[in-house]
């Protein structure tokens, strides 16, 4: 892979020989060190942001950042809490040796070449040019380079180590706007969508958890919020004690999962549930998502007034596209706030946002489906509050962030309960997507695992904890039953309290996913085509469940 990289980055050069070997060796001297130099920049930026994306995404660099250049401010906001000055310094570094061993090994075979005529050195030197195919396709075989070539070891980490960073984002560049077939075509045709029926089963009479017929429905959306930061769900204690308490006034749901690991495909998971992809997201291509069924538009036709809150842009990643297309009939974001109660990258802190909301709430007409998607824990972590962890790690601000959504969402709840309207509303928390931090044990479903929470004076359950395993896609199903409205538009959705359907949740990352069932979860590789850890039993047959799940659900994002 580095030799088929090398031979992409030699093509140039090569072309520029050979099609002008009669020029002077002074100035094809020069013209080849500027264009070296240009490739120098291109290699040594994919290589340094390269090591901060796998740091943080966990997957080499592809195309995916590169949305994000859309609304530059936000994406600066995302790397705001990566070691910017020791990453500039490895460019640098880079760039320098780069250049040093050009003059060395480059310049002082320029200089002895002599111009030669066209017609005499181009026939020959086109065809050396055209003998890169064969380092570029890495050999003669019959496929072409690719990453599962590379693969060699049991190991995630080893086989990650030996992809060439700049093939891969290359690779990914030119792969990027080709939707037009499935490349997880697993099984004969209709087999897929016949192994996934076991998992939807028609609606039993489903415990109604409302003491009211049609509440008000608040519903908050909480960044980066992992299940490694609730004590009651395995994770450290102190982080959220607010949250901590809460749970024992509502209905804990202790095994969702979040369908993938970047806030657009959360958003879309718990709006339209649908299905996170491996190698690409819908949000990203308005046109597909502009025809997911959305919980904004279902309860709009139910009779909701609907309203959307969030402190930043919406113009990122594509959301504004995807909240008019759910019908809300007030979005409130960053423009709609004071600058004095902006952090200095994203937008509005929570706290100021959850005051609007209450400000709002009172003045409008219900019923009212109001969302809130959070950004204060979002890197880089910056909060209104005095430090409660102390320490500049990471780690120490991401539970510090945590920390302060948690007293924000406290404080809220607090206030709610004061409103007219406290008894006839329903209040659910969850999260967009897990997080990597806080470092613990190293298996890659706790990263997905996030909770969710019920909670108002619409509740006439007492407060238990539900150990159903469910998906951020569920959400739709399950809150719309309870509301006695028709899901069937949601057809990736799945009641979480139907008790006749299996206990599952998928989840997908860079080409790869999980599945987590009752005593067992595995996580898979799609490339080198194997397990890259699992718990409990698992035999083919639960392999086979998740390849019919990627594969039906990817090919729905492409008729779409």
């Amino acid at each position: 892979m580095d030799l088929s990289t090398a031979g992409y980055l030699t093509a140039l050069p090569a072309l520029l020989i050979a099609f002008l070997p009669n020029w002077s060796t002074r100035k094809l001297a020069t013209t080849l060190r500027l264009l070296t130099f240009v490739e120098l920049i291109l290699v040594a930026l994919i290589g340094v942001a390269d090591l901060e994306v796998f740091r943080t995404w966990g997957f080499h660099l592809d195309i995916t950042p590169l949305h994000y250049l859309k609304s530059p401010r936000e994406a600066a906001a995302s790397v705001a809490s990566s070691p910017i000055f020791l990453l500039i310094t490895v460019f640098l570094a880079l760039l320098l040796v780069g250049d040093y061993a050009f003059n060395r090994l480059i310049q002082w075979s320029v200089k002895p070449l002599q111009p030669v005529r066209l017609w005499l050195a181009t026939p020959a030197l086109l065809g050396v040019t055209a003998a890169l195919i064969i380092p570029i396709r890495g050999g003669t075989q019959l496929a072409p380079m690719n990453v599962s070539a590379v693969y060699f070891s049991p190991t995630a980490f080893a086989n990650y180590a030996a992809v060439t960073p700049q093939w891969n984002f290359i690779h990914s560049c030119l792969e990027s706007n080709k939707f037009g077939s499935n490349p997880y075509n697993f099984f004969p045709k209709g087999q897929a969508d016949q192994a996934l029926q076991a998992l939807y089963q028609p609606v039993s009479q489903t415990q109604s958890l409302l003491a009211v017929p049609k509440p008000n429905v608040i519903f908050i959306i909480w960044e980066s919020f992992t299940a490694k930061s609730v004590a009651a769900l395995g994770g450290r204690t102190g982080v959220t004690p607010q949250f901590e308490k809460l749970t024992h006034e509502g209905l804990l749901f202790n095994q969702v999962y979040a369908s993938g690991d970047r806030s657009e495909k959360g958003l879309i998971a718990l709006l339209s549930g649908f299905p996170a992809q491996a190698t690409a997201s819908i949000m990203t291509l308005p046109s597909k998502a502009a025809k997911l069924p959305t919980l904004g538009q279902a309860m709009k036709k139910a009779g909701y007034q609907t309203s959307f809150y969030y402190g930043g842009e919406t113009e990122f990643a594509n959301i504004k596209s995807y909240l008019y297309h759910n019908q809300f009939d007030r979005i409130v974001a960053k423009s709609d706030f004071e600058r004095s109660d902006w952090n200095s990258k994203w937008g509005a802190h929570d706290h100021v946002v959850y005051n609007r909301i209450l400000s709002d709430l009172n003045a409008t007409k219900q019923p009212f489906f109001t969302t809130f998607f959070t950004l204060s824990s979002h890197e880089p972590f910056e909060v209104p509050m005095p430090t409660v962890f102390p320490g500049d790690d990471e780690e120490s601000l991401f539970l510090n962030a945590m920390y302060y959504a948690d007293r924000s969402l406290g404080e809220f709840i607090a206030q709610a309960k004061k409103q007219p309207w406290w008894s006839n509303t329903l209040i659910i928390v969850t999260a967009d997507h897990g997080h990597r931090l806080p470092a613990m044990a190293a298996d890659k479903m706790r990263d997905f695992h996030i909770p969710m929470l019920w909670l108002g004076g619409a509740l006439k359950s007492k407060p238990q904890t539900i150990d159903r395993i469910g998906s951020q896609t569920d959400l739709p199903a399950t809150l719309l039953h309870q509301l006695s409205l028709n899901a069937t538009d949601f057809k990736w959705s799945r009641d979480i309290l139907n008790p006749n359907n299996r206990s599952f949740a998928y989840f997908a990352f860079n080409n790869g996913f999980g599945v987590i069932q009752p005593r067992r979860h595995f996580v898979y590789d799609n490339t080198s085509r194997r397990l890259i850890s699992s718990e409990g039993q698992i035999d083919q047959q639960d392999i086979e469940l998740g390849e019919a799940y990627e594969e039906e659900s990817y090919q729905d994002f492409l008729d779409k």
